[in-house]
């Protein structure tokens, strides 16, 4: 007789030619949250998966408006007394394609070729989340699921954090759990199996510099009045000292030092400095004393201009210049107090010579969560099981907005894991998915779901 673990097991490969297929229908939706052009296409993507996640059995599922795009929440009642509870949370939404003629493939167009699935959201992260779904179809499959799940699945992770923050204010209690699993974190390599435990957040907002009135001849006024590509240029280089530490004063205030013990596990992670130097192109690294590059992107803040404009083909002062300054952020640093001591830095440095505005201030919290939560241990070993290695534990550069938000509202750690890989070109042109890295995901949610229904 089957165990449950090796009846749910045997139902994967069938709940694999499933996600296959369901990712194809959902890759065609075109739910770029950013684009306000696509926002049917995000309320189509919401009900598509409305109607998914209906098919599990005893499913409750419900659409909640937004101030922007929708949001699908859905309830599956464990038949178990006493029974742990478990958020799942995810995102519909993707990043833009353009420009469309940096795609060798229809972004919008599920397309094979080998072990790669290619099309924007394959990696991220339409093809995580429907692997949580058919993990739970698997078990469903052999028997009753032994937990009770909960879905939470947005529409605005890549533009956007207020109307996620909105729901959580207004329905947090239809969120109440033990645990949240996010597999939106990625693993490290196809044989590299990760739990993620940190993130970074962020602070970011628009700086426009006002000049002239209208822009002017550089011959005839060039000496008197003050170019604002100037004035932003000298500001921007001023932000970082020769070191490349941040010089706005305060900031580093709640930067937590980095303990010896996890020094030396950083010192045995996969990505060292050829990794950074192949996977960037770039000439060389910039280095912080005594920490090794993964540390710098992990635990450390950082500072990038993420685009500037100003002027034109012509021989003129311009009017303004504008740039996108963001700040990555480490846990404990707050997003609105690094944007206000930010704004006292402009108030000290800007000249007489130009006004300036700030616009568009975005900021989300970074996170550390626990790495001996009754989810981390099922989890560690439903990856240990599939990939039989040592998952990795692992700090990364990038923010999931989310995972502060549930810390905060609801108290609430996320185990944070997921299948897409560093070479799958998310965000970018022809991102793709390894599928059999997805299809061992796949397994291991199976496994992953089993365990914690004993951990929890």
């Amino acid at each position: 007789m089957k165990t449950p673990i090796e009846s749910a097991l045997s139902h994967v490969p069938a709940a694999f030619e499933r996600l296959f297929e369901d990712l194809g229908a959902l890759v065609a939706i075109p739910s770029v949250s950013g684009v306000e052009a696509h926002a049917e296409d995000c309320r189509r993507a919401a009900a598509w998966i409305k109607a998914r996640l209906a098919e599990l059995p005893g499913a409750a599922v419900q659409i909640f408006e937004t101030v922007k795009n929708p949001i699908v929440y859905a309830r599956v009642a464990s038949a178990q007394a006493e029974a742990p509870t478990l958020l799942i949370y995810a995102h519909y939404d993707v990043q833009t394609a353009e420009p469309l003629g940096d795609w060798a493939h229809n972004p919008f167009e599920a397309q094979r070729e080998g072990d790669l699935l290619f099309g924007r959201g394959t990696s991220d992260m339409k093809g995580p989340f429907l692997a949580t779904v058919a993990a739970l179809e698997a078990i469903a499959a052999s028997g009753p699921i032994p937990i009770n799940i909960l879905y939470l699945v947005e529409g605005d992770e890549e533009s956007d954090p207020e109307p996620l923050r909105g729901f959580l204010e207004e329905h947090g209690d239809l969120l109440e759990c033990d645990a949240c699993l996010n597999v939106d974190a990625g693993m490290l390599g196809p044989d590299l199996p990760t739990i993620v435990y940190g993130l970074r957040g962020s602070s970011n907002c628009t700086v426009r510099v006002f000049g002239p009135s209208h822009d002017l001849h550089d011959g005839m006024y060039g000496g008197v009045v003050e170019n604002p590509i100037h004035v932003l240029a000298r500001v921007i280089a001023g932000l970082q000292d020769d070191r490349g530490r941040i010089a706005i004063p305060g900031f580093y205030e709640r930067v937590r030092p980095i303990e010896r013990d996890e020094h030396q596990a950083f010192s045995r992670h996969p990505h060292d400095e050829a990794f950074f130097l192949a996977a960037s192109g770039a000439p060389a690294l910039r280095a912080e004393e005594g920490l090794l590059p993964v540390e710098r992107v992990g635990a450390r803040p950082s500072m990038n201009v993420r685009w500037f404009e100003g002027g034109a083909k012509k021989n003129a002062i311009p009017s303004q210049a504008a740039a996108r300054i963001s700040f990555r952020l480490v846990p404990d640093q707050d997003p609105a107090e690094i944007h206000e001591l930010f704004l006292e830095h402009l108030r000290e440095v800007m000249p007489p010579t130009v006004t300036w505005t700030t616009e568009k201030f975005i900021g989300s919290r970074g996170a550390l969560v626990r790495r001996d939560s009754a989810a981390v241990r099922a989890l560690a070993e439903a990856l240990r099981a599939v990939w039989d290695r040592e998952p990795i534990f692992d700090r990364i550069g990038g923010g999931i907005p989310v995972v502060g938000m549930l810390q905060e509202a609801l108290g609430v750690d996320s185990v944070l894991t997921g299948f897409s890989l560093p070479e799958d070109n998310i965000h970018g042109p022809d991102e793709h998915v390894h599928l059999p890295t997805l299809r061992r995901g796949l397994e291991a949610l199976v496994r992953f779901f089993l365990a914690y229904a004993k951990e929890g």
